[in-house]
């Protein structure tokens, strides 16, 4: 297995170059646990805690390691955990804003296509998708709606329509999870191994289309309540999978409450400008971390 399968590119090959000549290993952010990450080596997965270098650099929650991201490693010297040392740059980062708190909170990154997810019962609303587009299109990633569930629709057509209305250049699938033959037209999205997130409400079936598309139960599944078709809780934490047919795949939580991070901003010229000055006091961050990490170890 070689690091590429996971979308390492020359780009960011060239990003870690000064990482490399200090020894360190390049990784993927597989999941993200309350004392440890999991990561993925061209060699293995392993686990890996945040260096406190690292943690005292970081300005926002934000800034430190997330499900997708591509990070500098320091190989434990015994039996602990790897640490990490550096965040290589994103290439996109979907945020929202946390609920309840005002702070940004990561849910991917470095995707290049994010699956919308919903269905033709109860959660189904053209408010819920407008404003996961814009969490979408705020990334950097592009947007594909899934309308799973597609035997439930009574009348596809209408469903069509509504969606074109708020959403007329953004492809649209109609599939059911449970038949890996509707799933055809989406595996494309995968090749030049892609990353795809996967959002939605809890019960669109994210975790039965996850499933299906890596072809084991990697993910826990349940039942939508009867009384009132709502989906349970099945997905408790983000995670990254290999596909095997190429490209990687991250499932997230249900999400009931989206609201994006950049339009709970100031808005207007004044975010953009925002925007700006934060895209480059992170750049600045990073260069100075890159710099300390080359001197790491001289």
């Amino acid at each position: 297995m070689t690091l590429e399968v996971f979308g390492w590119s020359k780009q960011r090959q060239d990003a870690f170059a000064g990482y490399a000549a200090d020894g360190f290993l390049p990784g993927r952010v597989v999941s993200e646990h309350r004392s440890h990450f999991r990561v993925a080596t061209a060699v293995t997965e392993l686990s890996a805690e945040v260096s406190g270098r690292l943690r005292n650099d970081t300005v926002l929650r934000s800034d430190l390691p997330g499900v997708g991201d591509f990070v500098a490693l320091r190989l434990a010297v015994s039996d602990g955990p790897a640490t990490i040392e550096a965040v290589l740059p994103r290439s996109t980062a979907l945020v929202r804003k946390a609920s309840g708190e005002n702070r940004p909170q990561l849910l991917a990154e470095n995707v290049d296509v994010v699956f919308i997810v919903t269905a033709p019962d109860e959660d189904f609303n053209q408010a819920r998708i407008e404003r996961l587009l814009a969490l979408v299109r705020d990334s950097g990633a592009a947007p594909v709606i899934i309308l799973n569930k597609a035997d439930l629709a009574g009348d596809a057509k209408v469903m069509t329509k509504q969606i074109a209305a708020i959403a007329p250049e953004v492809p649209l699938h109609f599939i059911s999870a449970r038949a890996r033959h509707s799933l055809g037209p989406i595996d494309g999205y995968f090749d030049g191994n892609r990353t795809i997130g996967l959002i939605g409400s809890s019960g669109v079936g994210k975790s039965t289309l996850t499933n299906e598309l890596l072809g084991r139960d990697a993910q826990l599944t349940q039942a939508v309540r009867a009384h009132d078709n709502r989906g349970r809780h099945t997905t408790t934490h983000r995670q990254l999978f290999l596909c095997p047919g190429g490209g990687c795949l991250i499932d997230t939580p249900g999400m009931r409450a989206v609201e994006s991070w950049i339009a709970a901003g100031i808005g207007g010229d004044e975010d953009r400008a925002a925007r700006q000055l934060l895209q480059s006091s992170t750049d600045d961050r990073t260069e100075r971390k890159h710099r300390r990490g080359r001197r790491i170890g001289r």
